[in-house]
């Protein structure tokens, strides 16, 4: 395929995303789904300088509703090499048909749009296309909604056949509305992320009218696409597009981790008047605020609260399917060194799991704690149409999951020091015993558990360090119990001081929302803030060298079904920051799900588990 040489997007050759819609179309076609519902695209696939790429694609069997899942993975020409999963989705049968008319063209009352030298201006924002991929031929604009006509050069005729839709032919569909620059993302390099809502109504064409009909910026559009007499060939429901840098993809083509992920706050553009008018009807809700330094204790009052009010507003007819804005101050870092409030951040926890249950009914939006005007940023945040958001010094800013190169491998635990870690006796805590004297050479450990040496397997992991060289001692300690932890810290060998923390002790909550109970909530909030505020406190004039809290993706992405856990994740994410605000070493990675058995996680069924891994 030597027209791919052509999608060169900021320095780095890679299969289009709309070439991972072509094979997901090919696919579904051999087992009779003809409609993409959803295809996410997580990970680029770089078309290496030497060498071939395997390229497999899986196709799941039908569920009651004969949907499927399907998956698109590469690997490098080694044998050995590993999998990659690209992209994933949910294939269906039954595609609607076609609801649009492009036969009048150009559509009346549309405005020419200057096109020449577009491939010029396109590869200052990092485009450096070919001439297979140099395919916008005119545009137009009316309105939010963009048209064109874009084809394949002739030399590229030929393999138009070869395919349902030309994936260079389909990627050309979208320049037009990148040449726009009005958007949240302007002057970014975007990428396609999701593909929702795709139907192929005709194949092998060359040339393609089409309609962009923009949602939201240049982020979002619905696109219509029809052939040279318009009789339509694709639909694409909905297209969401993600800023891209070129360290990410230079990470993808240099061994990034296919797990480590980073959020970051990227600037979006101020809301249209539409969107604003929009946006009024949304109702707004200020989580509460309680004085005291104790983020342990305000966290306690602050989640009760805030769930009776998301209960409330699900459980008012009058609400119907209106969203609610619910606002912190505080509550996320959003620019570097950014101070958070613990008590505030597990407000988005809660919330994000309300959300994830009941789409499109509520909003976050994080003020900074002194903002002068916090109902104007409030009306801002939600104007731009995003499901969470923060504002800093008047400029909206929308968060965005980002894959990142693994750091260099660092040891920063030694092997004087004593490294304390809760719920240490078996599941994680073991788990992150064995892997601290194996890898980092720690040789002395303080391992807290409820039951001390009662607790099953604790004299067993004892036995098992020794044998690795290390010396490990087991006390009986209620972390939440903030004299309980200050007598174990005092028990500690003056010789080998405290040196590193990790708090790997948990309870595993669950259930809908609407089922929760302010108890059942503090019961699994308590061992996570408490033993974490406590060890922050307890800790901090302590020579540290890591600073360890076991986060969990089930506080963002995984939040539905667990709400209660989703809150307390969320605040030990904005403990790491404040203590990283403060000069404190912290550290949070928000892990997804174990492959062990015992732990959080053990007593998830299957259908648990892969409902998980497809999040």
């Amino acid at each position: 395929q030597p027209w791919l040489a052509d999608h060169d997007v900021l320095g780095s050759i890679l299969l289009p995303g709309t070439g991972f819609v072509e094979l997901a179309v090919r696919a579904g076609d051999q087992v009779g789904c003809d409609r993409i519902e959803e295809l996410l695209l997580e990970a680029p696939l770089i078309v290496p300088a030497r060498g071939g790429v395997a390229l497999q694609v899986r196709v799941g069997a039908p569920d009651p509703s004969d949907a499927r899942s399907i998956s698109i993975h590469s690997r490098g020409s080694a044998p050995d090499a590993p999998w990659t999963r690209h992209a994933y989705g949910t294939v269906v049968p039954g595609a609607p048909a076609p609801a649009f008319d492009l036969s009048q063209w150009p559509p009346a009352g549309a405005n020419p749009l200057d096109v020449s030298g577009a491939y010029d201006r396109l590869l200052e924002r990092g485009y450096a296309y070919g001439p297979v991929f140099q395919g916008l031929k005119a545009a137009w604009t009316a309105g939010d909604d963009v048209f064109a006509e874009v084809a394949l050069p002739e030399t590229a005729h030929g393999d138009a056949a070869l395919f349902g839709l030309h994936p260079a032919l389909l990627d050309a569909a979208m320049h037009a509305d990148l040449l726009g620059g009005d958007g949240a993302a302007e002057g970014a390099t975007l990428l396609p992320f999701s593909w929702n809502g795709v139907t192929l109504h005709a194949a092998g064409t060359s040339v393609l009218r089409v309609h962009i009909r923009r949602v939201r910026g240049d982020e979002v559009s619905a696109i219509m696409v029809a052939d040279e007499t318009g009789a339509p060939v694709a639909t694409v429901e909905s297209l969401v597009s993600r800023p891209v840098s070129e360290a990410q993809l230079a990470a993808a083509s240099g061994g990034a981790s296919a797990a480590l992920h980073r959020v970051e706050w990227l600037r979006t553009a101020p809301a249209t008047a539409e969107a604003a008018a929009e946006a009024a009807g949304a109702a707004v809700y200020f989580a509460p605020v309680p004085a005291g330094a104790d983020a342990a204790a305000r966290v306690r009052e602050v989640v009760p609260e805030v769930l009776a009010e998301v209960q409330g507003w699900l459980a008012d007819p009058e609400s119907g399917s209106g969203r609610l804005a619910v606002v912190t101050r505080g509550g996320v870092a959003v620019l570097a060194g950014e101070d958070a409030d613990p008590a505030q951040a597990a407000v988005w926890g809660l919330v994000r799991a309300a959300e994830a249950e009941n789409p499109g009914r509520f909003v976050l939006v994080d003020v900074a704690a002194g903002s002068r005007d916090p109902d104007a940023d409030v009306a801002a945040a939600v104007a731009c149409g995003e499901s969470e958001t923060a504002v800093r010094s008047g400029e909206v800013r929308i968060p965005r999951l980002n894959r990142i190169a693994a750091p260099a491998p660092a040891s920063p635990w030694g092997t004087n020091g004593t490294v304390l870690i809760t719920g240490g006796t078996s599941g994680l805590g073991a788990l992150v015993a064995r892997h601290l004297v194996t890898e980092h050479g720690v040789r002395h450990l303080l391992l807290t558990s409820r039951r001390g040496l009662d607790a099953p397997n604790a004299s067993a992991i004892v036995a098992e360090l020794a044998e690795l060289g290390a010396h490990a001692s087991v006390v009986a300690c209620d972390v939440t119990d903030r004299e309980s932890l200050a007598g174990a810290l005092s028990g500690i060998d003056a010789a080998h001081p405290l040196s590193g923390v990790v708090h790997a002790a948990a309870v595993a909550g669950g259930g809908l929302v609407g089922s929760l109970t302010a108890e059942g909530v503090e019961s699994v909030l308590r061992p996570k803030t408490d033993g974490a505020w406590n060890l922050h406190e307890l800790t901090r004039d302590a020579d540290l060298k890591a600073f360890v809290l076991f986060s969990s993706a089930g506080g963002s992405v995984l939040a539905a079904g667990q709400a209660d856990y989703a809150a307390a994740n969320s605040f030990l994410d904005g403990l790491a920051a404040h203590r990283r605000a403060a000069g404190l070493p912290a550290t949070a990675p928000a892990f997804g799900m174990w492959g062990i058995s015992t732990g959080l996680g053990g007593d998830l069924t299957d259908a648990d588990l892969e409902r998980m891994k497809r999040l």
